[in-house]
């Protein structure tokens, strides 16, 4: 059999036709040291010895041992040594010791074993899938008789088809919906489907799932109108279910499968406004993924990975950014690779759908967000907020929203020493749980601070709703009085001159926040929750809102509301209501009360 070496491996080593002159190494072999000193001396006299005119003279040949050694090494040193090639995904890292920086095992040289495999050895490295992966189909048991009428065997007991069809059972149950976790307006899903301009949850059992009109509705803006409750109730094709056989015989093997987490918003108002969009539907989308991770740290370390899409269901391009950009600012700090979708899209899907050959998508992991659902709820109706609902989805660690807080501080730029003041605190835990006899006390997992607590007043002096300018001065000399006295940081702000990532870490830094009730105490969000923390809102005499009030609780801060002379803080609090004048430029206060509200507060005496 022919060798499958090439020919300078086989056989003798070609000889060179050229006279070999001598040099440095070969006077070495030859006899400018002693060869006879060497214990392969011998075996060279007999293999390297030639005869020429002018005597007897030796030179190296290699053995194909040395040869293909090498070779081997050469190559090694090549992958292990060299730049990748630019089509690499992965950088090459320099590792750094305490003998200085050497060159470490490069990453796209051995691809992690979580890698997807790739004949190219290219694509697919860190877990990304191949784009031949990312659109294979996820359908029904490609290759059934989609007929499903049994033969005449069936009657007679017989197993028509060898026992395929329980194989076949098992294979559809693993490509059911499945309810991960729901309350009122918020509904956790696997493998939620999409046609014809409808979601599809296919399942046996429909009734295990809630009442449609606790997960779902038309999407229509809430109001006073004649009719306008019963215009959002659902119609019925808003989720659509069917059973796995139905599934099969409809769309066959022609499913396509939009990896990760899909936030869907069926919100119909009020995104376009920064506490509706942070503070009840960012809040509660979080803390209803959350449930997925029951053991997020106090440093916000948590196994969940970001949601691949958000999708508006009835907001377009320009309906769902507020004004000042907050809205933008925060989902793309949070989720920098996240897709948006809107209507257009779910009417392009729905197209695509119900072509000549029916297919559907399927949502892997879906979390539903709807306002009229969390409204029909027991928790929302009493709150007025929808978020208070999704608190109730699952279970959650007590540190659930610090992930969010602390990536928006980083994005902001603050040092990670204050960023993790929240760990002299509650976490995310409503401090009103922590009042009365018999309620544990969550342990604190650090000391508290010594530095200089902050003291923040947003001003609204230039806006709509404001403190009269009497109030306002009087405010500001008693805060200035007190802060030099007992040594407090105050801090002043218009925040609408302040840049957003300026904003936020003032926040994030803030131990006391007050102003008149209004969007810019929607940055309580990023506050460390600490024992010494609140939030103190004004409010026109006779006023009173829950807004920031639920907000600050849900997050272990402690909310303080101010009528001119008096605070209230729960479990005590006045019962919402918006007289004439609640928006308007006539807000009074007495700065003395604000002023030893926070120095009680402070020293811990409420």
């Amino acid at each position: 059999m022919p060798s499958v070496l090439p020919n300078f491996l086989q056989g003798e080593p070609p000889r060179s036709p050229h006279v070999e002159r001598n040099n440095f190494f070969t006077s070495w072999v030859n006899g400018s040291t002693s060869p006879t000193h060497s214990p392969h001396y011998h075996q060279l006299q007999h293999n390297t010895s030639t005869n020429t005119s002018q005597g007897t003279r030796q030179f190296l040949r290699p053995t194909r041992r040395d040869v293909l050694l090498c070779l081997l090494t050469l190559s090694f040193s090549y992958l292990l040594f060299s730049t990748p090639s630019s089509t690499s995904t992965q950088p090459v890292h320099l590792s750094n010791t305490s003998k200085g920086g050497k060159y470490g095992i490069p990453n796209w040289l051995f691809p992690s074993s979580s890698s997807s495999h790739s004949s190219s050895g290219v694509c697919g490295v860190g877990g990304e899938k191949t784009f031949g992966e990312s659109v294979k189909t996820y359908g029904f048991s490609a290759g059934v008789d989609l007929d499903l009428d049994l033969p005449s065997g069936e009657e007679s007991g017989q197993s028509w088809d060898g026992g395929e069809e329980q194989q076949e059972d098992d294979e559809l149950q693993g490509l059911t919906t499945e309810l991960k976790a729901h309350a009122p307006g918020w509904t956790v899903m696997e493998r939620l489907y999409i046609y014809n301009g409808s979601f599809y949850a296919v399942t046996d059992d429909p009734t295990q799932w809630p009442e449609l009109r606790m997960m779902t509705s038309t999407g229509l803006p809430a109001n006073s109108d004649p009719g306008n409750s019963q215009a959002r109730e659902p119609k019925g094709d808003e989720i659509i279910f069917i059973s796995p056989f139905e599934a099969m015989k409809l769309w066959g093997p022609r499913v396509w499968k939009m990896d990760g987490m899909t936030f869907l918003f069926n919100d119909g108002q009020f995104i376009d406004h920064y506490y509706h969009f942070a503070a009840e539907l960012m809040l509660g989308a979080w803390r209803a993924y959350s449930s997925f991770d029951t053991h997020i740290s106090a440093n916000g370390e948590t196994t969940l990975p970001p949601p691949q899409r958000v999708w508006f269901l009835h907001q377009d391009v320009r309906e769902w950014r507020d004004k000042p950009k907050f809205n933008p600012t925060l989902l793309y700090s949070l989720f920098p690779s996240i897709s948006t979708l809107y209507p257009e899209d779910w009417a392009d899907m729905k197209n695509q759908t119900i072509s000549s050959a029916p297919k559907a998508f399927v949502l892997e992991r879906a979390l539903l967000a709807d306002r009229s659902a969390a409204f029909r709820g027991e928790w929302t109706g009493p709150t007025a907020r929808t978020v208070a609902s999704a608190l109730h989805v699952g279970q959650a660690s007590k540190w659930w929203w610090e992930p969010i807080r602390r990536q928006v501080l980083r994005y902001s730029g603050l040092p990670e020493s204050i960023i993790s003041r929240n760990l002299e605190g509650h976490g995310a835990t409503d401090p009103t749980s922590l009042i009365g006899p018999g309620v544990d006390v969550v342990e604190p997992l650090a000391p508290p601070g010594t530095y200089t607590p902050v003291i923040t007043y947003i001003s609204r002096q230039s806006s709509r709703r404001r403190l009269t300018k009497e109030s306002h001065e009087d405010l500001v000399k008693a805060l200035e009085e007190r802060s030099k006295r007992l040594g407090w940081e105050l801090v002043i702000v218009e925040a609408e001159k302040m840049s957003k990532e300026e904003q936020f870490a003032l926040a994030g830094r803030t131990t006391i926040m007050l102003g008149v009730h209004g969007n810019g105490l929607t940055h309580l969000l990023w506050m460390p929750a600490t024992p010494r923390s609140a939030v103190i809102e004004m409010f026109f005499k006779g006023g009173f809102a829950r807004d920031y009030q639920w907000t600050a609780h849900a997050l272990g801060l402690r909310h303080f509301a101010v009528q001119h002379d008096v605070s209230f803080t729960a479990p005590n609090l006045p019962k919402v209501d918006y007289p004439e004048g609640f928006q308007g430029t006539s807000i009074t206060v007495v700065g003395k009360v604000v002023a030893d509200l926070i120095e009680d507060r402070l020293a811990g005496r409420v």
